[in-house]
């Protein structure tokens, strides 16, 4: 057994590195937050890594990079108490993430020939769209001077990247794209209550709510992208082209 790609054995790592940091953000613990929270990324990036580099591509190093600027973001959102600017830097690479994300579903979109599906697609991304510019709309009041411009681009950029995963539909397989859809709508949600607790009102548990459907959220995504490049199918059907 591989353990660097075995699923069980990194996903319980995953898991307790999430309930470490729940119960350090509960308790204000953050020594053991500064061990438990860049783990997330960490094990996750490995596990995705090991799992990918035989048929790495360039939808494979997007994804990768994806998850190495969310690490940035975890780290520099750990430190907001120490310095509210680290806030800005978090969502500075969150948006890089988010944009890595995007670029890779493009990929896998144009790879793939045919409108079939487009109506789908279209209506999945269109309700996105919607609940993106009214959530935008009702922030804009509250955020504080001089995060107006960042908070809105990043708004549009995580809108953007569950849009964008929403024309995989019927270009990749069934697995590969309910999981990086919900992963991606997952990721919305997570950034909505960190928003709504942030610059709204203070939510009940909204650390625990943030980082579990954040946690679950990247997990999915990681997830439904190596299932798009391991399906045997894809496999067999790179080997055919390569021969």
């Amino acid at each position: 057994m591989d353990i660097k790609k075995n699923t069980a054995v990194n996903g319980t790592l995953y898991v307790l590195a999430l309930i470490g940091t729940c119960v350090a953000q509960l308790k204000g613990w953050h020594g053991l937050e500064f061990v438990c929270k860049p783990a997330l990324m960490i094990i996750l990036s490995s596990w995705f890594f090991f799992n990918s580099r035989r048929v790495g591509d360039r939808f494979t190093l997007l994804i990768q990079a994806g998850l190495f600027f969310s690490l940035i973001g975890d780290v520099a959102l750990m430190f907001t108490y120490v310095d509210d600017f680290n806030f800005i830097v978090g969502l500075g690479a969150f948006f890089i993430a988010q944009l890595c994300y995007v670029f890779a579903f493009i990929q896998n979109i144009a790879d793939v020939d045919g409108m079939d599906g487009l109506l789908v697609s279209l209506l999945i991304s269109f309700g996105i769209g919607t609940y993106a510019f009214f959530f935008g709309w009702d922030l804009m009041p509250h955020l504080e001077d001089g995060l107006g411009v960042p908070v809105i681009a990043y708004v549009s950029a995580i809108a953007l990247m569950g849009m964008v995963a929403a024309f995989r539909f019927r270009r990749t397989y069934p697995r590969s794209f309910w999981l990086v859809l919900i992963g991606s709508l997952l990721f919305i949600a997570s950034d909505s209550m960190l928003a709504w607790d942030r610059f709204r009102f203070p939510l009940n548990g909204g650390q625990v709510w943030i980082m579990i459907t954040y946690a679950i959220a990247q997990f999915m995504i990681a997830g439904g992208a190596l299932a798009h490049v391991l399906d045997p199918d894809q496999l067999r059907r790179k080997q055919a082209l390569t021969t």
